[in-house]
Parts: C-alpha cells; sequence; structure tokens
C-alpha cells in the first residue's frame, strides 16, 4: 500500500467523488459527517498512522465549527508544541515590548533586580539595551530572589545537559547560558571569552558525540572527526551565581555584586519586541527562550514559580480547555499532556485575541524555520499553512492553521506519539494527509 495520502483522491477516484460533492453542496451536518468519516477512514488505512498513537482535529473558522476529529480528545505528549501555551501566556502578559529589568540609579551605581530576560547577550539578538545601560555604571548590585531556581524543568532528560536544546534555566540569563564555539577557515572564536581556556577542540574520532562537559564542572571538548574549515557547536554550561558574576564582570569591565535584600525599583527597562521574541522561538524552536518567557511571564503576574502560574491560569485565562498536564515552557517535559481539540481551542484564542495576521506571521510557514524542507509552495503561490512543529524522540506533532484550496481557513491539531519508525516518514505521512485535506475542503 502507498504510504502517502495522494492515493486517496486519484486510485480510485471515485472513492472521493460522492464526499466531496456532498461537502460542496450538502448541508453543514452532513458537510462535518463527510469529512469526518473521510478523515477517519484516510487514517485508519494508512500503514504509518495504523501502527501508533494518531489524533487529528479539524476547525473551520468561518462557520465556527470543529468539522473532523480523530482521537481529538485524548491526551498526547505535545513535545514543542507546548511552547503553543507560553505563546499564549507570553502574549497576553506583555504589552509591545518585553521588560529587561527592573532597576534603580543612585549616585552612578545601579541596583537592578532578576526579571529571567534570556535576550541578554543571546546571540541572536544584536540589539543589547540591557548591556548598554549597565556598561553605563560604576557598580551593579543585582538583588537576588529569595526563591531557588531549578536548573532543570520536571521531567528533562538528565543526560541531555550537554545538548544546546537544554541549556539551564536561571534567574539572570547569559549568553544563552551556553559557550559558543565557532570555526571559520583559520579563525576559532569561543563566546563567552572567558571559557577559552576550559574549551578543547580535538581533531580525532569522537568517542560518542561531536560536545562534551563535564557534568558538573565546566570543562568542554569539540570533536572534529576530520580537519574542517568551519564549524559551529553550543555548548550550555554549568550555571551559578559565581559564574554569573565572573562573566558580568569580565563582559562590563566593572565592578558586579549579588545582594539578598530586597530593594525599591524606581524604572523598568524594556528589552526586546515582544513579538520579535516570539517570532524567534516558535519559528526555530528555541528551548531557551520557551522556558524562560514562562518563567519571565510568571514572575511578572506575581507568582515566584511557574508551577502556581500554570495552576491558576489553567482556571482563569485557559478555562474552556479540558484538563491537561502543563509544567514547562518548551515541551522538553514528557510529564505535558493535552489533546488535539484543546490544541485547536487554544490557537483560536490565539487567533481571536491577536488576529489572522499576527498569529500566521509568528508561526513557522512551508520552507521556513522547523519547517525549512515542507510543506513548499510554488513561486507564483502564497503560503497555505502555518504551524507550530513538536518534536520528541518517537513523538512528532503539528498544529496550527490551513488555507484550503476554496479558500477556508482552518485550524488543525495532528498528533503522532509512539511510533517507531524514522520520523521523516512520519513527516511526510504527515504532509500527504494535509494536502488532501487542503484539496478535498
Amino acid at each position: 500500500m502507498n504510504s502517502g495520502f495522494n492515493y486517496s483522491f486519484t486510485i480510485p477516484y471515485t472513492r472521493w467523488i460522492i464526499p466531496l460533492f456532498v461537502i460542496l453542496t450538502g448541508c453543514a451536518s452532513v458537510k462535518k459527517i463527510a469529512v469526518e468519516n473521510d478523515v477517519t477512514r484516510l487514517l485508519k488505512q494508512s500503514e504509518i498512522f495504523s501502527n501508533q498513537f494518531t489524533g487529528f482535529s479539524l476547525y473551520d473558522i468561518e462557520s465556527n465549527e470543529f468539522v473532523a476529529g480523530y482521537n481529538s480528545t485524548l491526551k498526547f505528549t505535545p513535545a514543542s508544541n507546548t511552547k503553543l501555551l507560553t505563546w499564549y501566556v507570553t502574549a497576553k502578559t506583555f504589552s509591545d515590548s518585553l521588560p529587561a529589568l527592573v532597576y534603580d540609579i543612585s549616585d552612578s551605581i545601579i541596583h537592578t533586580g532578576t526579571l529571567g530576560d534570556p535576550t541578554f547577550l543571546y546571540q541572536p539578538f544584536k540589539s543589547q539595551p540591557t548591556f548598554d545601560i549597565l556598561q553605563r555604571a560604576k557598580k551593579v548590585v543585582i538583588h537576588w530572589p529569595k526563591d531557588e531556581l531549578a536548573p532543570y524543568g520536571p521531567g528533562w532528560a538528565w543526560d541531555d545537559y550537554v545538548y544546546d536544546f537544554q541549556s539551564q534555566l536561571s534567574w539572570w540569563p547569559i549568553y544563552g547560558n551556553a559557550v559558543r564555539i565557532q570555526k571559520m577557515q583559520d579563525s576559532l572564536s569561543i563566546t563567552p571569552g572567558f571559557f577559552e581556556d576550559y574549551v578543547e577542540v580535538l581533531k580525532q574520532e569522537r568517542p560518542g558525540e561531536l560536545v562534551a562537559r563535564e557534568k558538573n564542572f565546566n570543562v568542554f571538548r569539540a570533536y572534529l572527526e576530520s580537519d574542517t574549515s568551519s564549524f559551529e557547536r553550543v555548548i550550555p554550561f554549568e550555571y551559578s551565581q559565581e559564574l554569573l558574576l565572573q562573566l558580568l564582570q569580565d563582559t562590563l569591565k566593572l565592578s558586579v555584586e549579588i545582594s539578598e535584600t530586597g530593594f525599591n525599583p524606581t524604572d523598568t527597562l524594556s528589552a526586546q519586541r515582544k513579538d520579535t521574541v516570539l517570532a524567534r522561538m516558535l519559528k526555530p524552536s528555541d528551548n531557551f527562550l520557551a522556558d524562560h518567557l514562562l518563567l519571565m511571564t510568571a514572575k511578572w503576574n506575581g507568582y515566584e514559580d511557574v508551577k502556581s502560574f500554570i495552576r491558576q491560569t489553567k482556571i482563569t485565562w485557559l478555562s474552556n480547555l479540558t484538563d491537561m498536564v502543563w509544567v514547562d515552557g518548551s515541551g522538553l517535559s514528557r510529564y505535558n499532556l493535552i489533546s488535539p481539540i484543546d490544541q485547536i481551542r487554544l490557537l483560536k484564542k490565539c487567533h481571536d485575541e491577536m488576529g489572522w495576521d499576527r498569529v500566521t506571521a509568528l508561526l513557522p510557514t512551508g520552507g521556513e524555520g522547523t519547517l525549512e524542507s515542507l510543506y513548499l509552495t510554488g513561486e507564483d503561490e502564497a503560503p497555505y499553512l502555518f504551524a507550530k512543529t513538536g518534536t520528541l524522540s518517537n513523538n512528532h506533532n503539528l498544529s496550527g492553521f490551513l488555507i484550503t484550496r476554496s479558500g477556508k481557513r482552518m485550524i488543525f491539531s495532528f498528533m503522532n506519539n509512539h511510533y517507531i519508525q524514522p520520523t521523516d516518514k512520519v513527516k511526510a505521512e504527515m504532509e500527504s494527509f494535509l494536502l488532501d485535506v487542503r484539496n478535498a475542503y
């Protein structure tokens, strides 16, 4: 059997003539039955989807109704689809820009509190208002929160500490909480430069992964299996207050100290534009940004911990969603659980409160971000899919917005868990199915 779904419209072609005719000409209730029946049949006939845990839900924005569902109320591991929750609460909390820090200036000494802003000296963000204002001071005093912050979220894999997708959490992030090792031709650069004496580049066959770090120490190794003119490795560092002070003093070239006492800030410094950061979180699926944005959002709303904020948000802003398990901002945790139908309810809230143009601008589209090689269009054809991926080993999901051939605007959630075949095969099957939905509706 063909592993894709394109055959459903061609072999045999008559299979879709009657349902499609009904969809285009019948009453709303008949349309819904026809679409749901054909969606269910197609998913069950697939060699891919019939051998894993698959859920799907489809919503028509214009008619304001769910038109198809398959396991749509069951709970799935969302992976980075969790970032849709982080997107919503961040967008709802902050105005046009994100706060970088709260502060007070007295006698050229800046007293500042921590907000968890992840953009500070983080490579994707060239504008650095926090650096600019701190550098003008003679001394910086950071007033640290009393509550301790665990370096990793609940349910994160302990042995992923060396990978760039799992940098540690901190109240004052710096440089993305990671060391960036780059080689261009004969030039080797290490950012931040403070770590130059702690990084070893080895031109030899790797014993395991391309990067390594001592588990509790900042000693790094980057392996090159062959001599190469260019490469890049990003390795999270072991965060501590002591390391933060060293990095700040090395970068700012001034005295920095940490105080455990409180203070009364008189001003707030804005950092980056909110939508710039959200687009960066959603399109390349930046875990570091996502988890710190959730931390910032909780703190800005008066909560010292994410767990309490999530608990309250579920009964206020997200009260129309059914019970779900939500524990982090990025989706790194396998504790997260949500249904396809609730993903659509969430996306509808984003659409209703932000508008079509804004939500589709922030999400990846075909050929972009995590959809780089998928859902491509011709030169003169406008994008038709705007969606967030979510991938962990044996899990891949896609939730977002779809424009059909007839011009209808749809919201969909397509969730796939517990498969053992390569993820690329699942992605290809999902693309074929969604193309068929686009062409038929």
